[in-house]
């Protein structure tokens, strides 16, 4: 039997079935007929006992009938593989020896510091928190180095190692120091989060309502026109969920936005034109980073968030929110995300997506789009 391809949890959301294998830590989003032949895969001796149970509740073909073993055969196997993890030896790692490029950041009653090894790398990550540079003399409770040895970069907090990654793959990098400082901030493990989602999330004195869509389709900006208009941004583009209460933590980063919406921007917001412009790395686009309203360390750290919106800004389309199922969020959210590995965790994220509720908001005209989700927060 192939029972030791069978995911470690399963879940049904509306018509679909979300499967999670451990070993690769990877979710398949399947629809019910195709769960039903992964079960009659699963319970099947071989492929002639999997063509004969087959034939007994249907007229598919022998052709049919392997086709798919084949298929779901290769799929099970991709998807119980382990990935490959290379650790590289202790005397392969670099030392931060001296550097001019350095910054300070604020958070509350904390203060992290971090050395950057250039100003490419400094690029890299600072932008989005220079709104919280303090002075360098402020003695800091963590330490964060980011260098470069040949093609790779190398993170280390309070000089013990985290991780490295391919140049190409900076994204990466800003991706662990994202998780690496929320555990500084919360005082947390990676084990304390089920997930950090690539997602803005917008929230008012009671609840959080989490915003996702592919990029250039106006996230952000629409989070920095909420802001404009009372509501308060708790999380831009890295919003955390913790595994104790299933609630978003507040990430206390700048809300980037492009050259496109400054204009849109600019009489919101009295200090618009004194932000600096910065060149995307991801994108040859300039980009300004709008600091957060809240105060760290002040304001509500943590709120539910049982609500998702999906946002498409179209120019030349009916402003409208729309509910919608939720296998459509998921492509967009668990693909972008970072899900932890843990089976306790997934079995958590799992449990939290069958409480939430899904939207689809389109939208050209900004003050529509301030309304509906100022509805959406009533209802």
């Amino acid at each position: 039997m192939n029972k030791n391809l069978s995911p470690k949890h399963l879940t049904q959301l509306s018509d679909s079935w979300v499967l999670w294998f451990e070993a690769s830590n990877q979710y398949l989003v399947i629809s019910n007929s195709l769960k039903e032949l992964v079960d009659v895969y699963l319970r099947s001796e071989n492929e002639d006992d999997f063509h004969s149970q087959l034939r007994s509740s249907s007229t598919l073909s022998k052709h049919d009938s392997h086709t798919y073993y084949t298929e779901i055969s290769e799929l099970l196997r991709t998807v119980n593989r382990s990935p490959e993890n290379e650790l590289p030896k202790t005397s392969d790692l670099p030392r931060l020896e001296k550097t001019d490029f350095k910054a300070t950041y604020g958070f509350g009653n904390m203060s992290i510091a971090v050395n950057y090894c250039s100003l490419a790398i400094q690029n890299l990550i600072h932008p989005q928190w220079a709104h919280a540079t303090v002075l360098e003399g402020e003695i800091a409770s963590i330490v964060f180095d980011i260098l470069q040895k040949d093609d790779h970069l190398y993170l280390f907090r309070n000089q013990t190692y985290i991780g490295h990654y391919s140049v190409t793959d900076y994204h990466l990098l800003q991706g662990q120091f994202a998780l690496q400082l929320i555990n500084s901030l919360y005082n947390k493990n990676e084990s304390d989060w089920i997930a950090t989602f690539h997602a803005s999330t917008v929230c008012n004195d009671k609840e959080a309502i989490m915003i996702i869509g592919d990029s250039g389709n106006g996230k952000s900006t629409l989070a920095a026109l909420l802001m404009a208009n009372g509501l308060d941004v708790l999380a831009d583009d890295f919003s955390p969920l913790s595994a104790k209460n299933q609630e978003v933590y507040r990430f206390p980063s700048g809300i980037s936005v492009k050259e496109g919406a400054f204009s849109t921007l600019k009489p919101m917001f009295q200090d618009f034109e004194q932000f600096p412009i910065y060149t995307s790395t991801s994108k040859n686009v300039k980009i300004k980073y709008i600091p957060p309203m809240a105060d760290f360390g002040k304001a509500a750290s943590h709120f539910q968030c049982k609500k998702i919106v999906m946002v498409n800004y179209d120019a030349n389309a009916k402003s409208e929110m729309k509910t919608i199922r939720i296998e459509k969020v998921l492509e967009t959210l668990i693909p972008e995300s970072w899900l932890s590995p843990l089976a306790s965790n997934s079995k958590l994220f799992l449990d939290w997506l069958k409480e939430v509720s899904c939207y689809e908001l389109t939208y050209s005209d900004n003050g529509i789009a301030v309304s509906q989700f100022k509805k959406l927060f009533d209802s």
